[in-house]
């Protein structure tokens, strides 16, 4: 297995971590994609790469009749857990359990990079009715805070994106309709943030005793910023047509 491939399944050692600390999706970031592609409440609509239902559960809430496609086990078991309203599938992006053109839209959140492009495009191509669409969701670093921005430097974020450009979808698969990014905040502590970040797969797949370094080095900086504050986030969404 590449190294790529290992660290996009080292979540599985950690699903219910994974689905305490990790944040959900703002709202606005998700209707905003909505709005692009013009669903009506009870669209029937896929969350590939779905993981513990972050994003699943903002996609129930707002009316959508969702199916949730998740290759890791332990991650469907917590999904299926935290939002029973979706259908839960195992499965990965690069073969997707369903039939053609079978949803009105795609989403997939904090999980696109870890696809095979070359075989996931043609699959979520696929799997999209005419007219569908594909939306791309990252929650990531504000590295306009203070913290945040010596935490980059530390765990080796700084100056990131996480997107690629030339790695988004295109044709003859799709075509852009737009992107925008959200800012929120919520409060954090040291602790909190040790916590999310051992979540990550940096993280989790380093050494015991390096992982065991780093997460005293975060804590030892947060704690410098006060036992509790504010940590903004912000949230970048892109939007893409299924060309017919």
């Amino acid at each position: 297995m590449s190294d790529r491939a290992a660290r996009s399944r080292s979540f599985e050692s950690v699903a219910s971590e994974y689905e305490r600390h990790r944040p959900e999706y703002p709202e606005e970031a998700v209707r905003w994609a909505v709005e692009q592609f013009g669903l009506d409440s009870g669209a029937h609509v896929l969350d590939v790469g779905a993981g513990t239902g972050k994003l699943t559960r903002g996609l129930v809430a707002l009316g959508f009749d969702v199916v949730a496609v998740e290759p890791g086990a332990s991650m469907l078991n917590q999904l299926r857990t935290a939002v029973p309203e979706a259908e839960a599938l195992e499965g990965p992006a690069e073969a997707i359990p369903l039939p053609d053109e079978s949803v009105e839209a795609a989403f997939a959140a904090q999980a696109y990079h870890w696809f095979d492009r070359e075989q996931a495009l043609p699959e979520l191509h696929r799997v999209l009715s005419p007219g569908g669409g594909l939306a791309l969701l990252w929650n990531w670093w504000d590295e306009r805070d203070p913290l945040q921005l010596e935490l980059g430097e530390l765990v080796g974020y700084a100056g990131h994106r996480p997107h690629p450009e030339e790695e988004l979808p295109g044709e003859p698969w799709f075509r852009e309709l737009g992107r925008t990014v959200i800012d929120s905040v919520q409060e954090s502590s040291p602790g909190a943030l040790v916590e999310y970040l051992s979540t990550t797969s940096a993280f989790v797949v380093a050494e015991p005793a390096e992982q065991e370094e780093s997460l005293r080095a975060v804590h030892e900086i947060a704690s410098r910023y006060g036992e509790r504050f504010p940590l903004p986030r912000r949230t970048y969404v892109f939007a893409f047509e299924r060309l017919s």
